[in-house]
């Protein structure tokens, strides 16, 4: 049975591609986009369409617009208020090890369906992320940023947009209970090599399109955190 084509809109496209630059890390917390000007030629559309887009990112909190210096991804503590499940969740009782229980079930079949779906840019793009990750390691603040965008860059890999979706809302939540034991975690020099090595476990399996071992380096490297936290009470 035939159905309706449904168009999109150009300024859609625009915001969907800005969006999930800042999901993936591309564009950083406290970094100024380019221009509406220079956007509108580097997209080749016009600039009502890119003004569109900036307008619908800054009503989902994305980024600001700051009168006289130019538009800035918003940080994290900064989006707070712009996060539903976040929001839904404030003032529950729940610990890093709830989140982490979810996040074993939820990663370990984003890292299969990488492994059975990436693309050859997914592949470099994850590389990429993972490098960061790696160079990253004396700086707690960028180490999880790094650590976020890695297994978001994996999530976009696995070509299913609600994943996608629920991943970004479930990291949003994340985040902030990470920003909480990552101190206590990274002063375990061993368990900090570990994870290290782990990502790398986890990237090669995807590149090497093996859903199985994938979904078991996840869960491995993912377990490994929950025990930890479950020890130290986080």
């Amino acid at each position: 049975m035939l159905k309706p084509i449904r168009s999109v809109k150009v300024s859609d496209k625009v915001y969907s591609q800005i969006r999930d630059m800042i999901y993936r890390g591309e564009i950083r917390s406290g970094e100024k986009l380019s221009s509406e000007r220079e956007m509108a030629q580097m997209l080749n559309v016009g600039r009502p369409t890119v003004r569109e887009a900036i307008q619908k990112l800054i009503d989902q909190g994305l980024i600001e617009s700051r009168r006289g210096v130019g538009t800035f991804v918003m940080g994290e503590d900064t989006r707070k208020n712009k996060k539903p499940l976040l929001q839904l969740l404030n003032g529950q009782d729940f610990t890093i090890v709830d989140l982490l229980e979810v996040r074993l079930v939820l990663e370990s079949s984003s890292a299969a369906l990488a492994a059975r779906r990436a693309t050859e840019e997914d592949i470099k793009i994850i590389e990429q992320s993972l490098n960061r990750l790696l160079d990253a390691r004396d700086s707690l603040e960028r180490d999880l940023d790094n650590e976020l965008s890695f297994h978001m860059n994996i999530a976009y890999a696995a070509k299913n947009i609600v994943h996608v979706h629920l991943m970004k809302s479930f990291y949003d939540v994340l985040y902030y209970g990470m920003n909480l034991a990552f101190p206590t975690l990274i002063k375990d020099q061993k368990l900090d090599e570990m994870t290290f090595d782990q990502h790398i476990t986890i990237f090669e399996a995807i590149k090497n399109r093996n859903p199985e071992e994938a979904a078991k380096a996840m869960e491995n490297h993912i377990g490994v955190l929950l025990q930890i936290c479950v020890e130290k009470g986080l």
